[in-house]
Formats: C-alpha cells, sequence, structure tokens
C-alpha cells in the first residue's frame, strides 16, 4: 500500500541521510557541498554495479512501481499528482519557515557564517548538522517517492550528477536562505526551458538558456528573491572602491617631536 509504505521509506531514506552525513561532519563550506555530490554519484554508480543489481535492477531500474490504491487517490492522474505535490510544497514550506524562526533554524544561520564561532557559543555543530542532513533526505525522498509512483518506474540514470547540480543551482538561482526564492529558482529552471522550447529551435535553444541564467548571475548575483541578510551584505556595504578612496584621502596623522619616549618629571 503506497499510504502504509511512504511513512516508511522516509523514516529509511533519513536513516540513511544522517549515516551519509557522519563521515563528513568535519568538511565545511564548498567542500561539503562537493562530497555530498560525490555520494550522490557513488550511490549511483553502486546500484549499476553486479552487487546491487540483483535487487535494485541495475540499468533497467525497478518498473511496475505501485500507485496509490484506486479506491484513495490516483497519483497516475495529472491533475491530482499536481495537486497532491502542491499540498506537501506547502508543508514543507511551512516547516522550513518554522525551522527558520526556531531555537534549530538560528543554530543554522550561526553556523553558516562561522562554525568555530558557532561551536564557541555552545552550539552543538555535529548534531545540527546530522539534522539538516536528515532533513535534506526526508524531503528529498517525498519527491522522489511521488515522482515513482507518477511514473510508475524508477531509473538510476534519472538521478544523475546533472540533476544534483540543478539542486544546487536552483538555490543559488533563486537566493540562499530564502525559501520563496528557491520556489521561484525552481520554475525558473524547469519553466523557461519549456517556454524556449515553443518559440526557438533546439541549435538556439540551450545558448539562450544558458546566456539567460548568467545574465541572472551577474545582476543579481544574491539570488532572485534574497533573504534580507544576503541583501544588505551585498547592496548596503560600502563598496571596496570607495573605501580606499576615503581611505586615501585622510589627513596624514601629526607626530609630535619628543612625544615618543617622553616621561614625566
Amino acid at each position: 500500500n503506497f499510504w502504509v509504505a511512504l511513512p516508511l521509506v522516509v523514516i529509511v531514506a533519513v536513516v540513511i541521510g544522517v549515516l551519509i552525513g557522519a563521515p563528513v561532519l568535519r568538511l565545511r563550506g564548498d567542500y561539503l557541498a562537493i562530497v555530498t555530490l560525490g555520494f550522490g554519484e557513488i550511490i549511483r554508480t553502486l546500484v549499476l554495479s553486479d552487487w546491487l543489481a540483483p535487487f535494485l535492477g541495475g540499468a533497467q531500474g525497478l518498473l511496475r512501481v505501485p500507485a496509490a490504491p484506486p479506491t484513495s487517490l490516483d497519483l497516475r492522474s495529472p491533475e491530482r499528482i499536481y495537486y497532491l505535490i502542491l499540498a506537501f510544497v506547502l508543508l514543507a514550506a511551512f516547516i522550513s519557515y518554522r525551522l527558520a524562526d526556531s531555537r534549530v533554524g538560528r543554530a543554522w544561520a550561526a553556523m553558516r557564517e562561522d562554525e568555530s564561532v558557532a561551536e564557541a557559543m555552545g552550539i552543538s555543530v555535529i548534531k545540527y548538522k546530522l539534522l539538516a542532513f536528515a532533513m535534506g533526505a526526508a524531503i528529498g525522498c517525498l519527491g522522489g517517492t511521488f515522482f515513482a509512483a507518477k511514473i510508475g518506474s524508477i531509473f538510476p540514470n534519472s538521478f544523475g550528477l546533472l540533476v544534483s547540480i540543478n539542486v544546487l543551482a536552483v538555490i543559488i538561482l533563486g537566493g540562499m536562505g530564502s525559501i520563496p526564492g528557491v520556489i521561484v529558482g525552481a520554475f525558473v529552471l524547469v519553466g523557461v526551458p519549456d517556454l524556449l522550447r515553443d518559440v526557438l529551435p533546439p541549435e538556439y535553444r540551450l545558448l539562450v538558456y544558458g546566456a539567460i541564467l548568467v545574465a541572472i548571475m551577474i545582476y543579481r548575483p544574491e539570488g532572485l528573491i534574497p533573504n534580507r541578510r544576503r541583501r544588505r551584505e551585498l547592496h548596503v556595504e560600502e563598496p571596496e572602491e570607495e573605501q580606499y578612496e576615503r581611505g586615501a584621502a585622510a589627513p596624514e596623522p601629526v607626530i609630535v617631536a619628543g612625544a615618543e619616549g617622553a616621561t614625566s618629571p
């Protein structure tokens, strides 16, 4: 039964996410993102290997994935799967909003700025990192479950490195730390190619699409809908050139002769 299996696979995904996150707890910044992408490729390669192929189907994947019972919701119907996914997206956004304003969200924000300072303030960096891996695994599992139920099958090549890079591109394009920005970024990365498919020939489609993305990153480096902190960092701070000019225009300090080393009588 689809609805009985759904919470079980989410729990399994959370456990796997924590197990994957445990070995990379000491990594920070870009290194953590690169290693996470590497783990995705390792898992895909293992699924394609002869070791797991008898259980997971190898390159053929898993066919005849059961959908939801017809008596409740038929996930093969485009309208129903749309509204069902929309409901879960709104639920995930609500949970993310609540977490951002909670102690957990503030801990994540502190770790994002400086893990050493966050640890000195008493924040358990390891615990909150593992919690972030668990949350990401749970949300990703929900998306993958509905994806498999909709198309009725699932293949390893559907989750290649390009898919993981696109997920990161959605976050950067929409605005890091901004939930509305991530949603808008997903619409742009998915919707713009579909719009270009109707108006441009295939040989120009990717060229125009890439030019649009480059233009967005040049003129909106903070993302389409950045959070307030990110917007202040990029637009409120004084430009480096103005700081240099202001420092060069400052008067030279006046040194009084004999003042150095003078002592009172």
